[in-house]
């Protein structure tokens, strides 16, 4: 094996877990609930409960309801959660010969089968998550290496970014802060590697201002901006101001082009 996959397949866990862009990739293959385990079911319905999710991914009722909540908009948007109350519960609970299903909720939380894989591509404490999100990246034919390749340098970008901002805050307080401002190094980051700013990247990239630049990105960029950002946070820890770290990058851009 390459070290190239070595290096992905041990990070696999983190990739589907830290980044959204991958789990959009695969959560249509909704089919790999069943190669791992037995997914619960209910009658005419492809629908599971959040009992049924924590059944399925052996975890307690709290850990699946924690999980959904902090990442309760990525659901949402792709329809994959749904809460019944009143007459729309109502009418679920109808569809069930068994009138003690359900009895006596006041609501009912339901995941589609693509929700409920998404939810193991986000628990942490769960070896039956672990195992979808393995047999998703490492056993199904078809996982594209360059795009968990991309994914995996995205999530190491996004780890130096929260580096080199604390760096920032820890060292450049008060009005010290003036001229040393996140935007300005982000800037720099860019000059040196693009030989332009954010806003000239993001028209280039015909990007919104709300859409992530780095998403943009290849693979190799990324790392040239994770090691521009390591250098710049090393400097700030050094000491060093906005003016001499842009001044000795600048003069040695043409090495992280």
């Amino acid at each position: 094996m390459s070290q190239l996959e070595a290096n992905v397949n041990d990070s696999n866990q983190m990739v589907l877990i830290e980044s959204r862009t991958m789990r959009d990739e695969h959560v249509y293959r909704d089919d790999v609930l069943e190669k791992v385990k037995v997914v619960p079911s209910l009658p005419d319905t492809l629908e599971v409960t959040f009992e049924m999710a924590a059944e399925y991914y052996n975890v307690p009722y709290a850990t699946i309801k924690t999980a959904i909540s902090r990442n309760r908009a990525e659901f949402n948007q792709y329809g994959e959660l749904r809460i019944l109350k009143g007459k729309a519960l109502k009418e679920f609970k109808s569809m069930f010969q068994d009138e003690t299903l359900f009895k006596g909720a006041s609501s009912l939380n339901l995941l589609t089968r693509r929700g409920l894989l998404r939810l193991g591509m986000i628990l942490t404490e769960s070896e039956v998550a672990a195992s979808v999100r393995n047999y998703l990246l490492n056993i199904e034919e078809g996982s594209d290496i360059k795009l968990r390749e991309w994914a995996v340098e995205r999530e190491i970008s996004k780890r130096e970014r929260r580096r080199l901002t604390d760096s920032i805050q820890s060292f450049y307080e008060g009005p010290s802060m003036k001229g040393h401002e996140y935007k300005n190094f982000t800037n720099l980051v860019y000059k040196v590697i693009f030989d332009c700013n954010a806003t000239r990247l993001r028209e280039t990239y015909e990007l919104e201002k709300t859409e992530p630049l780095r998403d943009s990105l290849t693979t190799e960029d990324l790392k040239k901006v994770v090691e521009v950002e390591q250098i710049i946070a090393s400097y700030i820890r050094m000491g060093k101001e906005y003016n001499d770290i842009r001044d000795e990058l600048l003069n040695k851009k043409e090495r992280f082009q």
